[in-house]
Order: structure tokens, then sequence, then C-alpha cells
């Protein structure tokens, strides 16, 4: 047992506590509810709330920045440890075998809930990870600052106003608690896109359907006139869909399967089935032309696919669809290797769909040296925790707060084989892995620590 392993298991029953309180905040970015000094909505407000009383209770000096961040520090001198972490979640839609909110410890072990794995398990045990240091003395000769920001979900507008307005500091050193053990030395790429389309769906009234542009779109609702045979067809080709009728209105829910949108191989895009069934029902040959374009993740359906060398192939994650009875809206979430010329797959995209697209945000692709400080500190930190001697950083798609601050990696909290199931019903976390991250952080913090002193 690690000497972190046993200064960590007093901890275990108060952070489950904290853990529990924190994920029954739903903290979704919420449009109806911002206010001036809460730019992401009321939830996200309450879950900093409720952060900066846990500083206060431990001891931690803590401040809400712009209302957009919330910094919470301890130390007084020397190189400051970062540690970046959100709080913010994607809407909990889908079937859950629990309320999303209500947190629940199932006959596995896994605490079930929405931002279980992303991002409020690794937070917490990041935060206990650093009361552990606190707590015994062990912070000496360097400072750390725990951020927690609000809109990582939505583009990491967060940490811009912290950095830039918020008189936010840059470490000498830092992790993100967002991703994957061992480590991740390289990230994806990400555009997200806007595309729309002006065309007539007759009889299509409306349509609508996803919860956000990096997640797969898991329910898609297309309103029109009744329809009969429209019905029999969905029936006949045993499509997966809801039916509601009366005697003006079809409502059919067309269900797919939630993934994060840096694996959208392995959802089930209802956006896209009921582009495919209303081409294919009422022969519409342009909204054909949109779904064959968009119909393969990786790409390949329009020209868009390419395999970098370090990073692999590109993926296209359509999640969010909208239709007025003019113009068909989607959301692209692109992600791409160090190779990819990102600006002729767009063009193909646009070519293939003949719509116009606009460019929501962009984030280039990131890399660390294996062979850098930083690397080499926290990988040895995980061997030393885990006793997996050979195991090597990774490179991944996804997209962490590492591209938004500098010398910044993401490390953990996700086991390997232990996905979380992050954006999809039935997100969760292992709580054998929830302490195991206690024990790895406040060893990872301590490790930085030391590093940035000799540097």
């Amino acid at each position: 047992m690690s000497k972190f392993t046993r200064l960590a298991k007093p901890y275990y029953k108060t952070a489950t506590m904290a853990l529990q309180k924190l994920v029954s905040i739903d903290s979704h970015y919420d449009e109806s509810t911002i206010a001036k000094d809460r730019p992401y909505g009321a939830g996200v407000d309450k879950a900093f709330d409720y952060l900066l009383k846990l500083a206060k209770e431990y001891g931690f000096e803590g401040r809400k920045v712009l209302g957009r961040a919330v910094e919470i520090s301890y130390g007084h001198s020397g190189p400051l440890v970062g540690v970046y972490a959100h709080a913010d979640v994607v809407p909990a839609s889908g079937k859950w075998s629990v309320p999303p909110f209500k947190p629940a410890i199932d006959g596995e072990g896994k605490m079930i809930g929405r931002g279980t794995s992303d991002d409020k398990g690794p937070l917490v045990a990041a935060l206990f990870g650093l009361k552990l240091l606190k707590d015994h003395g062990l912070v000496s000769g360097y400072r750390v600052k725990l951020v927690v920001g609000g809109d990582e979900e939505r583009g990491s507008s967060c940490l811009e106003h912290y950095f830039k307005e918020g008189r936010g500091e840059e470490p000498a050193l830092a992790f993100t608690p967002d991703a994957d053990y061992p480590l991740i030395y390289a990230e994806k790429g990400v555009d997200q896109l806007s595309l729309s389309r002006a065309i007539d769906l007759s009889p299509v009234i409306a349509l609508s359907g996803g919860t956000a542009v990096n997640a797969v779109c898991d329910s898609c609702l297309v309103t029109l006139p009744p329809d009969e045979k429209f019905v029999s067809y969905l029936e006949e080709k045993k499509v997966d869909c809801d039916i509601a009728s009366s005697d003006v209105l079809l409502m059919v829910t067309f269900k797919g399967r939630a993934a994060h949108g840096a694996e959208p191989e392995k959802g089930v895009n209802a956006g896209l089935s009921a582009l495919k069934a209303l081409s294919d029902f009422y022969r519409n040959e342009e909204l054909a032309k949109i779904y064959d374009a968009l119909r393969h993740p990786l790409g390949s359906s329009f020209g868009g696919d390419h395999v970098a060398k370090e990073l692999g192939p590109s993926t296209f994650n359509y999640g969010l669809f909208s239709y007025d009875g003019k113009t068909l809206r989607f959301t692209v979430d692109f992600r791409y290797g160090e190779d990819c010329d990102y600006e002729k797959a767009e063009g193909k995209l646009k070519e293939a769909t003949g719509a116009e697209l606009s460019l929501l945000s962009r984030s280039p692709a990131l890399f660390s040296p294996k062979d850098g400080l930083l690397v080499k500190t926290l990988m040895k930190v995980y061997r030393a925790e885990t006793l997996k001697l050979f195991a090597k950083p990774l490179a991944i798609g996804g997209n962490t707060y590492a591209k938004h601050v500098k010398n910044c990696v993401a490390f953990g909290a996700a086991f390997p084989g232990h996905d979380g199931r992050m954006h999809a019903p039935d997100e969760y976390i292992y709580m054998d892995d929830f302490h195991k991250d206690i024990a790895i952080y406040a060893h990872a913090i301590d490790a930085l620590g030391k590093a940035a002193r000799s540097k």
C-alpha cells in the first residue's frame, strides 16, 4: 500500500458524501436562468456555491471568478501547481436506471448519475487529494490552485475569461482530471460547426433533436400531419421510434443511443435515423443526399476521412438537428489529427450537403513531449500508485482543458476498461476508482510541486 493510499482512506466517506451532493445539482448550461453574475445559468452557479462552501469548511481560500469559474487555493510561496476541472455537465437525456440527479450506488459499487465521471467525480477526488496534503502539512515550497470551470462542455469559454479577465495565473505545471489514465500526451483538434440549408421537407412541420454539439443525438422529434402510410412504413421497417398522434398531428420520436462526441461510432444517431426515414418514404432526393453525406461517423461518406499517424482517424459527430418548415440546421463536432487538412474536409462536407457552414469554435491539436518533465513526473506517479509499470501515455480524440492552460496535460480519471459512460445514460464512476483517484491526485500534486520547485 502506498503512502498516499494509506493517508486517503479516512477521507473516503466524506468525499463520497460530497460527490453525491455535487452530482445532485443539475449544472448543465441553462439559457433560461442566465443573469449577469451567472453567465451559464442557475445550476452551474449552484454547483460553484457548493464548492466554495466546501473550500471554506476545509480551510482553503476560494473565490468565484466572473461567475465563470471557482478558484480554490492553498499555499503562500513558490511555483504554482494547477488542477483544472469542470462542474458543468451535458443534459441528462435518454433512459436511466436511476434519476440522473439523484445519484445512487449500485450492487457493483458504481455511483450512477450525471457528472459522476465527467467531471465531478475526478473534481471531488482532486479536492480531497489537496485536502489530504494540507491536513498532513505536505504542501511546502509551492502553491496549489484548483480551478473549476463552468462551460467546458460548450467550448471552455470559462477558462478563457478566467485567464484574460479574471487575473488567473498560469501554472508552472498542471493537469486536468478529465480524460483517461495513464495520461494523455496528445489530443485531436476540434472544430465545432453549424450548417444550415433551405429545403422543403413537406409534409414535415418541424424537427428537433439532440442535447449538445459534442454528444451523439439520441432522440429526434418529427412533427407532421397524420399519415397512416408513414406509420405503417416505420412499423414495417422496424424503425426504433415512439409514435403519438391526434386528429391534427403525428409526432414521431426517433430513438438512438447517446455517446461522447469524440466517439460517435459508439452511439446511434437518432437525427440521422429521422433523415433516412423521411427521405426514403417521401422520396426527397435532396434530403437523401444530405443523409448520405452524413451517414458515416469517420467522414468516408463525403470524402472527409483521414487517418493521422499519431492521433488516428478523424471523426464527425452530428449533435443537434432542427427544421422550422424552411431551413434544416445541424451541428458537427469534427475531431482531427495533427496532419489533417481540416479546411479541405469542411469544404467537402459543405459541398456534399449543399449547406452554409459557419465555425462555432476551433481548438487545435495538442502535443506534450513524452520525455518532458510534466509527462515523466505524472507517469511516474501513475506507475507507483497502480503498479502498472509498463503503462504508456496515450493520444486521444478528447478535447480537454489542457488546450487552454500552459504546461498542462489530461491525467485520468477513467481507468482502462472503465469508460464511465460519459455523455450517455447511466454515467457512472466505480467507488474503488474514486478512492484511488484521491491518492493518485494527492501524489500528483505533491510530485508536481517538488518538480516545479526544482526547475
